[in-house]
């Protein structure tokens, strides 16, 4: 997992600290402004976001609104890491301020119904990490898929925070135990929020994203067919206003019957096709640095 400019233990712990001693408004002035800083000095980030973006919108990576977007996107990151870790420190009374409406709730509770859980599935656009606070405030079962961050003290901060809110945390690694874990939750008719759109462990199945072939991990896929549970796409998504809004779509149809490779590789391309009309729908908020065809942007 590549490390990005801000994923070091000093950084996440001066972001907690500020948030919970400043003034809100201050905060995200001053992320917006750390934002601008590093979208100035960070030109590997901002190259593989105007190519990524490029490939997405089907412009050149030196069209005017690609690098308008490349800027934004950094700014709305700023704004992202100041909400992050201000909502787990407030009351649920004042974290729901923050949260405008979510779409689609009755989709959720169909799937619950029939008593097989349901995983939400969502990638690198919006505010992915949001969606586990928004479950949690309505009372939802939910447990997160999550990597381990590059630094320990990193990551015990961010599990802290998440678990802070009644959200459990399995985190996944090589091992088959995540595995395990994550059909037990399902078995119980709990929810599990995992992204879809990233193989950190190079285990993944090539998928045509935007016309350019990606690789995509297997899992999300691979345990709504083992468990039965709907796979919803799921996204958070953040308004003008600054407020954030959820979005459950129809569960992906997935196939069952056949070959099991050409099953899993159909059920993927389905899971491909929803990242692609919300990633053109919110291109300012697609956080996706790294050009998704691997490799480096020169």
């Amino acid at each position: 997992m590549r490390r990005h400019i801000l994923d070091s233990p000093i950084s996440y712990h001066a972001i907690f600290l500020s948030v919970r001693y400043l003034p809100i408004r201050l905060c995200h002035l001053l992320g917006k402004i750390v934002a601008s800083l590093i979208y100035v000095f960070s030109k590997r980030d901002r190259r593989g976001l105007a190519f990524n973006l490029s490939l997405a919108l089907k412009r050149s990576v030196d069209d005017p609104f690609i690098r308008k977007t490349v800027r934004q996107t950094f700014i709305n990151y700023g704004h992202y890491m100041v909400d992050y870790f201000l909502m787990p420190q407030l009351p649920p009374h004042k974290a729901k301020i923050f949260f405008a409406r979510l779409k689609g709730e009755e989709i959720l509770q169909e799937a619950l119904a029939k008593g097989q859980g349901a995983i939400l599935l969502s990638a690198h656009v919006g505010n992915w990490e949001f969606g586990g606070t928004m479950m949690r405030l309505a009372d939802y079962p939910l447990a997160v898929v999550a990597m381990a961050h590059n630094a320990s003290a990193t990551n015990a901060l961010v599990n802290r925070l998440r678990k802070g809110k009644g959200i459990r945390v399995i985190e996944v690694d090589r091992s088959p135990f995540s595995g395990i874990e994550i059909l037990r939750h399902l078995r119980g008719n709990g929810i599990v929020a995992m992204i879809g759109d990233r193989d950190f462990f190079g285990r993944g199945r090539p998928v045509t994203l935007f016309d350019k072939e990606v690789s995509f991990p297997v899992g999300p896929v691979v345990m709504a067919m083992k468990s039965g549970a709907a796979l919803i796409p799921a996204f958070v998504l953040r308004q003008p206003d600054g407020r954030y809004f959820g979005v459950l779509e129809k569960s992906i149809p997935l196939l069952l019957e056949g070959k099991r490779d050409d099953v899993i590789q159909k059920n993927l391309d389905k899971t491909a096709r929803v990242f692609e009309e919300y990633i053109r729908r919110y291109p300012e908020q697609w956080y996706c640095p790294d050009p998704i065809t691997g490799g480096m942007i020169s």
